[in-house]
């Protein structure tokens, strides 16, 4: 990762998703920050994305474009991995294929990670194809260990984070936590740096056709991650295990529902998100009993609120 400490490097895993993939390139070439290059990373297993990649580096002469092909998926973090061994520059933005950067999101970020607060971690807003515009009410400054162990760091990112290149190399390879492999490198970070936020929207999130964030690998993979860091809890309070805990049932609740028009899983799952609430009890509550009535139930709970 030696090279141009000023250059962003970004790396853009892709997985069959050319036509968001070009979107994703143009909105790297649209930055008004320079220097800039970035590492493509198709985990195909047939170069797929091969065609686009070139396309983008003739007509972006100004922007060093590296191309990777793996024999076959292998995960994000493999991919993310493997782009961010082929960096060069002092920065690593990880990018999602089908998201889109603002063009002065790395003129904002830069001047944060070179200021002597120690920050090596800089994220910021971000507009959802589904949700609209997210900022957070209580952004994530200063240490992040505490709140990455609660699982509360949204929209802290990979998309919307721009990383010291120094402090990710001593993190990779990066590991493996199906289903929240986004939560474990947070956690990572935090361990290892401080974070700092840009109060502007820089980043647009597309909307994926089987999003990983609302499966049930990424329900276990949080209740994995609860165990593997279950050590550096215990250098908490209580609370911060108790609140990643309750939010990973309440989760497991909701896909029950989701899936089901009743169901005694998902009761019993809110009844324990209930149960493990350090604060907010009631509603957290409310929503137990809401689930005793089905689908129906939680919905009107949900318009309640």
């Amino acid at each position: 990762m030696e090279g141009d400490e000023e250059t962003v490097s970004v790396v853009v895993p892709t997985y069959y998703r050319n036509d968001r993939l070009r979107a994703a390139l143009d909105s790297v070439a649209d930055q008004t920050y320079r220097p800039v290059e970035v590492v493509v990373v198709d985990g195909s297993g047939e170069a797929r994305a091969r065609t686009v990649v070139e396309t983008f580096d003739a007509e972006n002469p100004d922007l060093h474009c590296t191309y990777v092909a793996q024999d076959r998926d292998e995960g994000p973090q493999a991919a993310r991995s493997l782009g961010a061994e082929r960096a060069t520059g002092g920065y690593v933005q990880f990018l999602d294929d089908d998201d889109r950067l603002l063009p002065e999101k790395f003129e904002a970020q830069v001047p944060r990670l070179d200021a002597d607060d120690g920050a090596g971690v800089v994220y910021c807003g971000l507009r959802d194809e589904e949700w609209g515009e997210i900022r957070p009410d209580d952004p994530v400054r200063g240490d992040a260990l505490e709140r990455a162990l609660r699982l509360d760091t949204f929209p802290a990112i990979p998309s919307t984070m721009l990383v010291d290149a120094d402090v990710l190399a001593g993190m990779l390879p990066l590991g493996n936590r199906h289903g929240a492999d986004d939560s474990g490198m947070k956690i990572e970070l935090a361990r290892r740096t401080d974070f700092d936020y840009v109060d502007r929207v820089l980043v647009e999130r597309g909307k994926p056709e089987n999003p990983l964030s609302s499966s049930w690998a990424h329900v276990e993979g949080r209740k994995r991650l609860v165990e593997k860091y279950a050590d550096l809890y215990d250098r908490f309070p209580a609370e911060v295990r108790r609140t990643a805990v309750r939010q990973t049932y309440y989760r497991q609740g909701r896909k029950h529902l989701e899936e089901n028009y009743w169901s005694p899983a998902a009761v019993a799952s809110l009844a324990r998100a209930a149960y493990h609430t350090p604060e907010d009890r009631p509603e957290y509550v409310a929503d137990a009993v809401a689930s005793v009535f089905g689908r129906p139930g939680i919905r009107m709970a949900d318009r309640l609120k």
